[in-house]
């Protein structure tokens, strides 16, 4: 039956994508097997990045509020400002608050992958893929690309938002219709909610270079509505409009700590590149991986062809772009065939492949040294993520080829067969590469599920409060529920970075004065114990002895394997808080929440309180519900004056940069409302006319 104008000729049907999702939860089931029986991963940044994190989340959803203020980590931080914990994210907002977070955790791994493969293959069905064709490219893409940097998190939350995007747009191009505008608005919103906004920088890049090639040059299928080509592009920047709108709660305060951050001046924007020659790794993955090399190794012995980075300059996982061999070798034998025959692509095609063979380009970092001025671009480092939209290119182009060839087999048994030796060579060969190319593991019994048994734990609960830890890998220790330095953030705190402020490094070759100055740190920072995996020389440092333990939950997170752990308390440190030249000056915590603290202060002389937690834009303090104005001590601490006498002392966490985002967010929220409301009248009234003509038209049947 021929479509109406402007109607796309593309039609799924109920039974096609009943299958094609159970082909996505087969193979999340195929890759992640452990995730759904309970297990969990270690390794990467789990442990010291994600999960304190997502600790301090899900207690704060469970009180029925977003954690804006993490005051575990070092002397705190802007957690909902740092992005990737994805606080507004929708998801997480849902399984954090329901579920443990071990379980939280992986039931958002396995539905985004489950959800990226649906959403790849329903982008290969709009860009003409057959059903086998749009499921080996959505296999190429999500299985190719995504496993091997499953210890970034942020990865396959991008991986459903990719192809989503770009899903919407081509739908937008072929059918005119104004949802799919509203549907990139949500999609958009959805992915820079998620908290990290490299694959989305990349995706709208992507995007729009598509939209504009597509409408002014490869032309094929568009609908009648979409020229002149201002039309669509007009749209979609509607659309990106209220998308980033309606990410605006998330968007703001990241850009405030961006700015406040080590990264207002970022020089390391070619870190994670690919190295030209380490493309040959598309040829065949036993040239650089496999169950007994590693390929950080060949990276780091040769920077041939690199451009200029910091040290390390990439690594395993940022220069990772492989397509399994059947998908990579099927489009090599496509194309030359094409040659052979003399077939012309189409320009579509044309478009996607130099979309891809410009992604490459970029992956290498070269473009990245011109370009870094451009916004986005001076903002991220890792340029190999831009391997990204080549590993669409090739998996579309593997698709088109399965599906021609699929074209010129006769009988349903030898098409089954060759799709069963293609779909199960490409499903074996990238499962075994996951499995080489990564920095995790997965486990039947992860440690987070042991933190209430820690002996650690046990030993700080019985010791006075407030506690901070100087303890060896940053933020993990914070799992159990202690304040703890150092700390190890994405976008941190610029004091935190100053090397005037940092504290000092010592190694085994430390000197005896070395070691008192990093001590003479440690107690004016406050911090009260000491946690190490040897003993401590006692005639160094000033501390007592509180137990050698085997924890069971640190032991495994650190993967030491029953190895003693020892915790010791520190003697001298300065108080949490204080008043300055009042040695007689009393200050206790009454309150000690995580973006509230109140305290009540008796001092003879007055003077400068003094806190040492960090001071950072957002902090307001009050005395005796007066407000005061909050100074930053020794360019790290906060600080306010106190007049003599008893006071009750309140610092609060309320940054403008959290409601102003709430109010261009909700602005952006009506204004798409109202766009809804106003598609759904117009259709409304257009189906009433229809109606009303067709009953007013003269019955062609009746006797003239």
């Amino acid at each position: 039956m021929p479509c109406r104008p402007g109607m796309s000729p593309l039609v799924i049907r109920p039974l096609s994508f009943a299958g094609a999702c159970a082909v996505s939860v087969f193979l999340a089931g195929l890759f992640w097997g452990p995730l759904w029986t309970g297990g969990g991963v270690i390794g990467g940044d789990t442990y010291t990045y994600y999960f304190p994190q997502k600790v301090v989340y899900a207690e704060a959803l469970r009180e029925g509020r977003i954690p804006l203020w993490n005051p575990l980590v070092s002397f705190g931080y802007p957690q909902h400002a740092e992005s990737q914990t994805g606080a507004l994210y929708l998801p997480h907002l849902l399984l954090y608050r329901l579920l443990p977070v071990n379980a939280a955790y992986n039931a958002t791994h396995l539905l985004h992958y489950i959800a990226a493969w649906v959403a790849a293959w329903l982008l290969g069905r709009r860009l003409g893929l057959g059903h086998w064709g749009a499921g080996l490219a959505a296999t190429v893409f999500v299985y190719g690309w995504f496993p091997p940097r499953a210890c970034l998190e942020w990865a396959i939350f991008g991986g459903v938002w990719f192809p989503a995007i770009l899903w919407c747009a081509e739908s937008y191009l072929q059918t005119g219709r104004q949802r799919w505008l509203i549907a990139t608005a949500l999609a958009l919103s959805q992915f820079l909610l998620a908290g990290h906004f490299n694959l989305a920088f990349i995706a709208l890049a992507t995007t729009s270079v598509y939209l504009l090639v597509r409408t002014c040059f490869a032309k094929e299928g568009l609908d009648p509505r979409m020229r002149p080509a201002w039309k669509p592009i007009a749209g979609w920047l509607v659309a990106v409009t209220l998308g980033f709108g309606l990410a605006a709660p998330q968007l703001l305060p990241t850009v405030e700590l961006k700015s406040l951050s080590q990264r207002d001046s970022y020089e390391k924007q070619t870190y994670g590149h690919l190295p030209p020659w380490y493309l040959s790794q598309a040829l065949w993955p036993l040239m650089w991986y496999g169950p007994d090399m590693n390929p950080d190794q060949a990276l780091w012995s040769t920077n041939w062809g690199s451009p200029p980075a910091p040290d390390g300059s990439t690594n395993k996982i940022e220069a990772h772009l492989y397509f399994s061999a059947a998908g990579f070798y099927l489009l090599v034998a496509g194309g030359l065939a094409g040659l052979k025959r003399g077939a012309r692509p189409t320009r579509r095609g044309l478009l996607w492949a130099g979309l891809g063979l410009g992604a490459v380009v970029m992956a290498t970092g070269w473009p990245v040294l011109w370009l870094k001025s451009l916004p986005g671009v001076s903002f991220f480092a890792g340029p190999g993520r831009y391997g990204i939209v080549t590993t669409w290119a090739v998996a579309l182009g593997a698709g088109a080829v399965l599906d021609r060839l699929l074209g010129r087999i006769r009988g349903k048994a030898l098409r089954g067969l060759v799709v069963a030796a293609i779909g199960g060579l490409c499903v074996v060969d990238l499962w075994f590469v996951s499995r080489w190319v990564t920095n995790i593991q997965m486990i039947p019994d992860p440690p987070i599920k042991h933190v209430a048994e820690s002996e650690v734990r046990r030993l700080l609960a019985q010791e006075p409060a407030p506690v901070r830890l100087f303890a060896p890998g940053p933020n993990l220790p914070t799992l159990l529920g202690v304040n703890c330095v150092p700390e190890y953030l994405g976008i941190g705190p610029a004091a935190y970075y100053d090397t005037r402020l940092a504290i000092p490094s010592i190694d085994e070759r430390s000197s005896p004065e070395d070691i008192q100055r990093q001590v003479r740190w440690l107690q004016q920072a406050g911090v009260t114990h000491v946690l190490r995996y040897e003993p401590l020389d006692l005639a160094v440092w000033p501390v007592e002895t509180l137990g050698v333990v085997d924890d069971r939950f640190l032991n495994a997170a650190w993967a030491r394997f029953r190895q003693p752990l020892y915790l010791y308390r520190l003697r001298g440190p300065r108080p949490r808080a204080f008043v300055e030249g009042d040695a007689e000056a009393t200050v206790t915590f009454v309150e000690q929440g995580r973006e509230r603290i109140v305290l009540d202060v008796d001092s003879a002389g007055g003077g400068e309180l003094a806190l040492l937690d960090l001071s950072y834009p957002g902090w307001r303090v009050e005395i005796d519900g007066a407000s005061a104005e909050s100074a930053t001590w020794e360019d790290m601490f906060r600080s306010t004056t106190i007049p003599p006498g008893r006071h009750r002392v309140e610092w609060r966490y309320a940054p403008r940069s959290v409601w102003l985002g709430a109010v261009v967010g909700g602005a952006s929220l009506c204004v798409l409302a109202g766009w809804c409301w106003l598609r759904l009248t117009v259709r409304r009234r257009a189906l009433r006319s229809e109606a009303s003509n067709r009953s007013s038209a003269p019955n062609a049947n009746a006797p003239s």
